[in-house]
């Protein structure tokens, strides 16, 4: 019976693909607008599953991909600078994390991946030119890791798993309960 639960939690995760936080995922407060999705990348060789916004249940391993909105902001250099804040002793209170130099990104997608190991606020930060070869903030996207929140479908059994359980005794007991016809083996 075991055996069945397996592949049913591989399908429940599946089921489960897409954004699980309610704030949604474009980011329009920007020079430009954005859309993104964040992952977190689970231990082992298991793809991640979930897809997250402005929340990550756990501390980890990430992959964020961020969508430029417009045919244009594909032409910019543009920087990302990942941050965790709230840390003193560091300039505007922030510690970095992760920092990628400016590049154009035709494609239209910027892939980020890092280690966000502590709970907290972070902020990942796209960075242009202003015309006079400074950098300035363009987008900001506010990012709260911890404290739980997500789904989890770890080792625990859920309700796809009981269901299945619950079927195969419900067959198991017909089969063996019936009564045999006279001449049947």
């Amino acid at each position: 019976m075991s055996l069945t639960t397996l592949p049913a939690s591989a399908q429940l995760m599946l089921a489960h693909e897409g954004h699980h936080d309610d704030s949604g995922c474009q980011i329009e407060n920007g020079d430009f607008p954005v859309s993104i999705s964040v992952y977190e990348v689970p231990e082992g060789n298991i793809p991640p599953m979930h897809s997250y916004c402005s929340h990550l249940p756990n501390a980890g391993k990430i992959n964020m991909s961020i969508e430029l909105g417009d045919e244009k902001t594909r032409e910019v250099p543009i920087a990302v600078r990942v941050l965790m804040e709230g840390h003193e002793g560091s300039e505007h209170g922030a510690h970095e994390v992760l920092y990628m130099p400016a590049e154009k990104y035709t494609s239209g997608i910027i892939v980020v991946a890092t280690n966000l190991e502590h709970v907290g606020m972070y902020n990942v930060q796209l960075e242009t030119d202003d015309g006079a070869g400074n950098a300035k903030t363009a987008v900001k996207i506010p990012l709260h890791v911890g404290e739980g929140g997500g789904h989890d479908h770890g080792s625990s059994f859920g309700t796809i798993e009981i269901a299945l359980l619950i079927g195969v005794g419900l067959a198991g007991a017909f089969i063996f309960t019936r009564k045999k016809k006279p001449g049947e083996i």
